[in-house]
């Protein structure tokens, strides 16, 4: 047999060398695992700081601009926007309470189990304690569907005072009337315990 016959023999016999243009193979589909469950006291955890963090943030911005009127009215209509917004982002529930009889917005008045909580925050910063180190988890007594709550003090800071102090500016008193006509939020100190933060994890899988 002469070489040429041979190295066609040869040719025709071996598969076509990879990036010569043959068909491909079909690879095994790889699987991927999902992620670890994420735990609940780290998603309360995660969405207290994502909501202060936000709204910290959106109230500095709009009162440098445009000044601290319009940042109440800014407070008053996108503060629930944002807590929507960390809920989705979330799986979770989150609100805003305020220290007994100390409420600017009725709807954050503190109810059932948040009451004691709060209590007892009020009653470690009367002793001393810092208001924003005041955290508990509750996990005992829970209602189906509920995994885990948290509540998390809130300072009142020296910006704060601007809005909730013992004398506000004539423009800041107008603004409170306005949009919060039964207003009980003023007379506060820097250093005070405005209220508290509060995240409901529901017994759910990773939220999306």
């Amino acid at each position: 047999m002469t070489p040429r016959a041979i190295a066609l023999l040869l040719s025709a016999a071996l598969p076509p060398a990879a990036g010569c243009g043959g068909p491909r193979a079909p690879e095994a589909p790889v699987e991927v695992p999902a992620p670890p469950p994420v735990p609940a006291a780290e998603r309360a955890r995660a969405a207290a700081a994502d909501f202060s963090g936000r709204l910290r943030t959106a109230l500095r911005d709009h009162m440098a601009s445009q000044g601290p009127v319009s940042a109440l009215d800014f407070c008053h209509d996108q503060a629930p926007a944002i807590a929507a917004d960390v809920m989705a982002a979330h799986g979770v529930r989150i609100g805003r309470i305020a220290v007994p009889g100390r409420e600017r917005n009725p709807d954050n008045a503190a109810v059932d189990w948040q009451v004691p909580v709060l209590a007892r925050f009020a009653a470690a910063v009367a002793d001393g304690a810092a208001p924003e180190e005041q955290v508990e988890l509750v996990v005992d007594g829970l209602p189906d569907g509920v995994e885990l709550r948290l509540m998390r003090g809130i300072r009142v800071e020296a910006p704060c005072q601007i809005c909730h102090g013992a004398e506000l500016a004539p423009g800041i008193a107008g603004a409170v009337d306005r949009l919060y006509p039964d207003d009980r939020a003023t007379g506060f100190r820097e250093g005070d315990l405005r209220g508290a933060l509060w995240v409901e994890v529901p017994r759910t899988a990773n939220p999306p």
